[in-house]
């Protein structure tokens, strides 16, 4: 009997580590609740993955199948079922952020060579697009050449149904604990992950390109919370789009590349997740002040777009693309509040909460060196506004004291002209520092 351990691939369909276990015999499917993550979290982002594993669960009951729920150090508790239930082999798709590598190698020390590491989180695993001399790309465009050269993966079956496999009586098959989300979650599980698909390829795909911009997110796909927790692959995603092609096809897929190019970014320079990707930029001169910090978080600054932002998020849990780059921008350039703090409750706020995609988003909008984004770029907030909600509906809705306008309202805790010349005074003089190799 093999086990398949789940992580951030909490579906059937397209797993390259079911498809492999299966080939030898029996599988039983695994999910750890590993406190390093877990307790690391909001209640949000606990709720949700429980919902998508009592939901991976019942997609494995449906097919003659069993999932364990185990709680626990991942490396204890897989050396405890390979022992107990006379595992042959595991078999896991591939993760690559900092906590995971280390987490994996814990487990590779605890079963030396007893783990099979597959392929499957990304279209293109981070280290696999690499400059034609070896070495990793950060810069976006040329890093995207290569990616779509590469072409879409083969895609795999989710299995009809599960061998028979024996199990010791009285097997603990492990509860899947209960939290209470404080906002509404959407459907949960690979099936509702695939209805949503179609729903955005039918209703939205064809227009993508011309409306994804808009800080309601009315034309965007909102599948990201399920390609974080790999509830959705995005292997499967990218090839129906790209089945029916146009611009707007090839604008969304690129979006998927982009999140590639982020898993890409950690997996070289794990460095990322507390320092900026160009060090020069950790001289800014932070300002770390609780009251506009708190502010910012609550979306009580006086400036409408970034206020609508931050409510819109903690009532919802999703945010749309361009709505994330105007509130980093704020906190980061124009507020100077330290960017880890701030992308890390975010990031908590998110359902779609991914390490890497927004680690790589908040370096980017923030300046900070991640395919080399211009430090002098600066967003006009109330030109955003304007131009990506121009009938003023969504900051009506979120903001309703600011009447619909985007002009700053009750006492802005920031003069936005004035906030932007002593960013740019300061940030020039850190530009013309020489650049010091990435480690």
């Amino acid at each position: 009997m093999n086990l398949v351990w789940h992580r951030a691939d909490l579906r059937l369909h397209d797993n390259p580590a079911l498809v492999e276990a299966l080939k030898s015999g029996p599988a039983l499917g695994l999910v750890v609740l590993d406190a390093n993550i877990l307790q690391n979290t909001s209640p949000r982002r606990r709720a949700w993955f429980y919902q998508n594993t009592a939901a991976l669960r019942e997609a494995y009951k449906s097919r003659g199948g069993v999932l364990l729920i185990r709680s626990g150090l991942p490396w204890v508790v897989l050396s405890e079922l390979v022992r107990e239930l006379g595992v042959h082999r595991v078999y896991a798709v591939r993760n690559s952020t900092p906590y995971a590598r280390f987490r994996d190698q814990k487990v590779e020390e605890a079963l030396p060579g007893w783990v099979t590491w597959l392929e499957g989180q990304y279209i293109q695993e981070p280290g696999s697009i690499l400059k034609p001399d070896g070495g990793p790309y950060t810069v976006f465009t040329p890093y995207s050449r290569r990616w779509w050269a590469a072409g879409v993966p083969v895609l795999l079956e989710a299995p009809a149904h599960f061998p028979p496999t024996r199990l010791p009586p009285g097997l603990d098959l492990g509860t899947i604990p209960q939290e209470t989300p404080d906002v509404l979650l959407p459907p949960a599980g690979e099936e509702a992950a695939q209805k949503a698909l179609e729903v955005f390829l039918r209703d939205k795909l064809p227009s993508y390109h011309q409306t994804r911009d808009a800080l309601a997110g009315e034309g965007t796909s909102r599948l990201s919370y399920y390609f974080t927790l790999g509830v959705l692959s995005p292997r499967l995603a990218a090839q129906k789009a790209l089945q029916i092609g146009g611009e707007g096809a090839r604008k969304w897929v690129n979006e998927l590349c982009w999140r590639d190019f982020s898993g890409d970014l950690l997996y070289h320079h794990p460095q990322m997740m507390t320092q900026a990707f160009d060090p020069r930029w950790n001289e800014l001169p932070w300002n770390d002040d609780d009251e506009l910090f708190e502010a910012w978080l609550w979306g009580q600054t006086g400036i409408p777009v970034v206020d609508a932002s931050m409510r819109e998020l903690r009532a919802t849990g999703f945010l749309s693309n361009r709505a994330r780059m105007v509130v980093a921008q704020f906190a980061v350039k124009l507020a100077l509040l330290p960017w880890q703090k701030c992308e890390r409750a975010f990031r908590d706020l998110l359902l779609d909460g991914d390490n890497a995609s927004n680690l790589q988003g908040w370096q980017w909008a923030g300046g900070l060196g991640v395919d080399a984004a211009p430090y002098f770029r600066v967003f006009n907030l109330i030109t955003q506004a304007e131009t990506h909600d121009p009938s003023g509906i969504w900051l009506r809705r979120w903001v309703p004291e600011s009447e619909g306008r985007p002009q700053p309202y009750q006492n802005p805790l920031l003069d936005l002209h004035l906030a932007r010349k002593r960013y740019l005074a300061v940030a020039e003089k850190i530009a013309k520092k020489p650049l010091v190799e990435r480690m």
